[in-house]
């Protein structure tokens, strides 16, 4: 890591052929860091291994959302609904390394650094975001049949999450698993907007700005040359569109569209704004 180190208390020793780094392919790993001396800035080292931890996040997801889709199929609705569970959990890596850098990467540090990247690097390249996008939707497509198999509706399912119910024991299940799904979903959307965030704080051109707002043709651009409107509407699109649709429905199904919204109404009828 870094073999230059003067003080041998410094130095990070590691290939050291025990058992432990043998069963993590632990030195493969590491030596996938740049080296100490070939670092570009001194936030380099943060800026990699926030981005390895993502990966490796991806990784995990994408494992997790293929057995979830087995258990599926099978009908084994209780360990997938842990394995979801699990997927949310995983998913607060990404965010955490995002907020990570947001804390603690000097705005001068990041485009000092990006000034020596590769061109045409770019975020939307990620193997493990878009690997975890495609498995997602396998997990919706194997979702919707289980329903189907179970003869029932998203109508007929969201009234399952309401607290008081009595009804099918499948049913309130298989809600549960809609639920998770969801909360999972959610997550994801989190981790892409906090990175937006961070785009906007690193490299400028936040929309509310009016500067920005007058010339949008001005705004920073990616690695790739793509304007930043493409991050801003990828920051918005679920994995379970679906889920979301019915958030609304349940919204509209408890009066959302009309002068209930926002309000609280007591057995008198009397509204409190």
């Amino acid at each position: 890591m870094n073999p230059s180190e003067q003080n041998p208390r410094l130095r990070y020793v590691y290939d050291r052929d025990t058992g432990y780094e043998a069963e993590l392919r632990l030195t493969a790993a590491l030596s996938a860091l740049v080296p100490t001396d070939d670092l570009v800035h001194p936030d380099h080292r943060l800026f990699q291994i926030a981005h390895l931890v993502t990966e490796y996040s991806w990784v995990a997801i994408h494992h997790t959302l293929c057995d979830i889709a087995t258990d599926l199929e099978r009908d084994d609705t209780v360990p997938a609904l842990r394995l979801i569970r699990r997927a949310k959990q995983l998913a607060a890596w990404p965010v955490n390394s995002i907020r990570l850098l947001i804390d603690s990467l000097p705005q001068a540090s990041f485009l000092q650094m990006r000034a020596g990247f590769p061109e045409g690097s770019s975020g939307l390249d990620s193997p493990g975001a878009r690997a975890v996008r495609k498995a997602a939707h396998v997990v919706w497509e194997v979702f919707e049949k289980t329903l189907v198999d179970h003869n029932l509706s998203f109508p007929e399912l969201m009234p399952a999450t309401r607290p008081g119910y009595s009804g099918d024991p499948g049913a309130a299940l298989l809600s549960e698993v809609a639920m998770e799904l969801h909360r999972f979903d959610s997550v994801m959307v989190e981790w892409k907007q906090v990175h937006l965030n961070m785009v906007w704080q690193l490299l400028g051109g936040h929309p509310g700005v009016s500067e920005d707002t007058a010339a949008p043709s001005d705004r920073p651009t990616s690695m790739r040359g793509r304007p930043l409107a493409d991050l801003e509407r990828l920051a918005v699109r679920p994995l379970f569109p679906r889920l979301w649709q019915e958030s609304t429905a349940m919204y509209r199904s408890f009066g959302g569209d009309t002068d209930l919204a926002y309000r609280y109404r007591h057995d008198t009828s009397k509204e409190i704004q």
